[in-house]
């Protein structure tokens, strides 16, 4: 008997009010456990065929790599979907809004692919699509449940509520983190 693969073909919730201010930021985040990835890249063959219709690695909207410091494990970076994105606060365009899910997007009608996005994210996650010249992002699989989660068969990457991803960070760290 074969073990059935978790598909969860479910959308997002509402946002989440952020007390004491007007911003709203999506339910869920991905948090990625280094202890438990491989390096496998299948989360990012997923977003690329998700995105592109391709398995080229290259065009995944979510990153994994090797820790240059540390050989054998494997790293994490993908847009948050943060409170007060910097990336939309710098946009000379306005191109990068939140939806009605809390998703940071932006607007390839809007984008005049200058890079500003990309330079003033904390961790550079906007990157130049080359062949249409405006900058992208991930977007949550447009409110599905992301793919690369689906697809992480180490369990490495988890889809939290913020609370719990923030406390889940925290753990698997070992540290506090300083806010």
């Amino acid at each position: 008997m074969t073990a059935e693969p978790k598909v969860l073909q479910k959308k997002l919730k509402s946002p989440v009010p952020v007390p004491g201010t007007d911003e709203k930021v999506t339910d869920l985040v991905i948090v990625h456990d280094p202890s438990k990835c491989t390096g496998c890249g299948q989360c990012m063959i997923a977003c690329a065929y998700k995105h592109y219709k391709t398995f080229d690695k290259s065009y995944s909207l979510i990153y994994v790599y090797e820790d240059p410091s540390k050989p054998g494990l494997y790293i994490n970076a993908n847009c948050q979907h943060c409170v007060y994105p910097m990336c939309l606060a710098s946009c000379p365009e306005e191109a990068i809004y939140k939806d009605d899910l809390g998703i940071v997007r932006i607007s390839s009608l809007q984008c005049v692919g200058c890079g500003i996005c990309s330079e003033a994210c904390p961790i550079g996650i906007p990157r130049l699509d080359e062949e249409r010249k405006v900058y992208v992002k991930c977007d949550l699989c447009d409110g599905d449940y992301p793919m690369c989660f689906q697809m992480c068969s180490p369990g490495a990457l988890n889809l939290l509520p913020r609370k719990e991803a923030y406390e889940y960070v925290k753990k698997i760290r070992g540290a506090k983190i300083v806010k």
